[in-house]
């Protein structure tokens, strides 16, 4: 006999499936706490990487303040990348595999080896010297509707609408740059549509690894060796439509580029 917990990921992924809005939070199945909303979100997520190659690692999200206010959260939280939407630039995609796609601009993490905590635990040291490289990245994004209204929990359980990445060039000799400083300039069809900087995810776009590390860890997971992890927009979502082009610049990782078709 199925669990709740499986029992809500049956749902989620139904109406996934059939691109409905999700009514999760209206039934008996409604999780009651973030640890039960990432319990739905794992098996959720299970289901679809059944046909999607597995996993490929992890999205933070939230990891600013002002996000967190917005979305009455007291630190980030994580959802899964799937390893079939793992693309590299230039790439496209099709608007028809999605409900309502949008991008955020951020930098990818791919983890060198698997992460182990030290005699003290996992450390700043701990985690970057278990990272390969940085990668100028997309987060594609699926803003789907609910039948109820958008919570934290919520967000959790669907796995806050992560539909993919698209990656950069790999940036090795990442600590010997200032990063945060760099600025980076996303472009719709050439035009100038938002701006930021690496500052403007916790101060560098690595800090949040070691808020993953140790929630994984936590949670009696860890970071793995080839785990892509995306850690923060620099720039809120944009929703693109058919026929667009999209470009994102950022000084000392490059160039990124995504056709919508």
């Amino acid at each position: 006999m199925e669990t709740k917990t499986q029992q809500a990921a049956d749902q989620l992924y139904r109406e996934y499936s059939q691109k409905i809005p999700y009514s999760l939070m209206n039934t008996d199945l409604a999780p009651l706490s973030d640890s039960e909303a990432y319990d739905i979100q794992k098996e959720f997520m299970l289901k679809r990487a059944q046909n999607a190659g597995g996993h490929a690692g992890y999205k933070i999200a939230y990891t600013t303040k002002v996000m967190q206010e917005r979305v009455g959260a007291s630190q980030p939280v994580f959802g899964r990348i799937l390893s079939d939407s793992v693309y590299q630039s230039p790439a496209s995609l099709f608007d028809a595999n999605y409900v309502n796609v949008a991008l955020e601009c951020e930098v990818a993490v791919k983890m060198a080896s698997d992460l182990k905590a030290n005699k003290k635990g996992i450390d700043r040291d701990t985690v970057y010297d278990a990272i390969e490289h940085l990668q100028l990245a997309f987060e594609v994004v699926d803003i789907r509707q609910s039948t109820s209204e958008n919570s934290l929990i919520q967000s959790i359980a669907t796995n806050i609408h992560g539909a993919g990445v698209v990656l950069g060039q790999p940036i090795t000799n990442w600590r010997e740059l200032d990063i945060p400083s760099a600025k980076c300039e996303l472009k719709l069809d050439g035009v100038s549509v938002g701006t930021g900087q690496g500052s403007d995810v916790n101060g560098h776009p690595v800090e949040p690894m070691i808020w993953i590390a140790k929630t994984l860890n936590a949670m009696g997971g860890s970071l793995k060796k080839g785990d892509i992890v995306i850690t923060g927009s620099m720039i809120p979502p944009i929703e693109v439509k058919p026929g667009m082009k999209a470009a994102l610049q950022m000084d000392l990782l490059g160039e990124i580029t995504l056709d919508v078709e």
